[in-house]
């Protein structure tokens, strides 16, 4: 019998609930019957990673909560990062938590997977209005013709540029990496180097901040906003961060606060 909360009663727990039989689920990740058997009552005690990730991905439920991860962590591997993944249910209570404070979830891609009011209105751009490439916060802040382009000092750029490629170290070999770097060069027109070159040389080799002043235009009624940015991991997400924006001064308090005051 498999140990209580075992990772192997855990992955029987979600296929039951999928109403899979161990054969269905046995055929999706490449094993027989026997062997996901062993597996579900904790008779394999070392479990590649991949095979896990395949586990989970197939079960979905596990990738989402973030479950998935914790099983990676359980037997000492990294946790499993990519950009667009499936988000959790409450993932709209994370950024609400954060009203009337600006706030946006971004993806390990850089992929801006939604955002709360107050930010869409800070930026003017309406959540889901972005799709496909153009959800990427690289494209925004450096394709010419992006809905945000030009909001932003060089700077501010600088520093969160930076910030993206020490985030992207771990991951410099991972295949979705490569591509997306791609894409984004042939969406902004910048080859990947000539932007790093551009704007993060001399910074190459420090520690980014997670906090730092962000001061904007407001597009409504053009006051200077300004904000102390910070980051928020999701735990057992490892993909996933949220990015909120504190007010500073009684002006830029005043203006998150006049359309949820009344």
């Amino acid at each position: 019998m498999a140990e209580p909360y075992s990772v192997g009663h855990r992955i029987r727990f979600y296929r039951e609930h999928l109403g899979w039989s161990q054969t269905q689920l046995a055929r999706k990740v490449a094993l027989s019957q026997k062997q996901l058997s062993r597996i579900e009552q904790s008779q394999v005690m070392d479990l590649s990673r991949d095979l896990v990730i395949l586990i989970g991905r197939a079960l979905k439920q596990p990738l989402i909560n973030g479950e998935l991860n914790q099983w990676l962590y359980h037997f000492g591997y990294r946790g499993y990062v990519e950009p667009l993944l499936d988000l959790p249910d409450e993932y709209r209570l994370w950024l609400s938590r954060f009203d009337p404070f600006p706030a946006a979830l971004l993806d390990i891609g850089w992929f801006l997977r939604d955002w709360n009011m107050t930010m869409a209105r800070l930026f003017q751009v309406p959540q889901g209005a972005l799709q496909g490439l153009e959800r990427n916060l690289i494209v925004q802040l450096f394709a010419p013709d992006a809905l945000l382009a030009e909001q932003w000092p060089k700077e501010l750029l600088t520093r969160m540029l930076h910030r993206l490629l020490v985030q992207w170290q771990p991951y410099e070999n991972e295949p979705w990496l490569t591509r997306l770097k791609d894409d984004i060069s042939r969406r902004t027109k910048i080859p990947w180097e000539t932007l790093i070159n551009t704007y993060c040389q001399a910074l190459m080799g420090t520690i980014p901040s997670t906090s730092e002043v962000v001061v904007l235009r407001a597009h409504d009624d053009h006051r200077i906003l300004r904000f102390r940015s910070n980051l928020v991991p999701v735990p057992n997400r490892p993909d996933l961060i949220i990015t909120h924006y504190y007010p500073i001064d009684v002006v830029t308090e005043k203006w998150c606060w006049q359309d949820f005051s009344g």
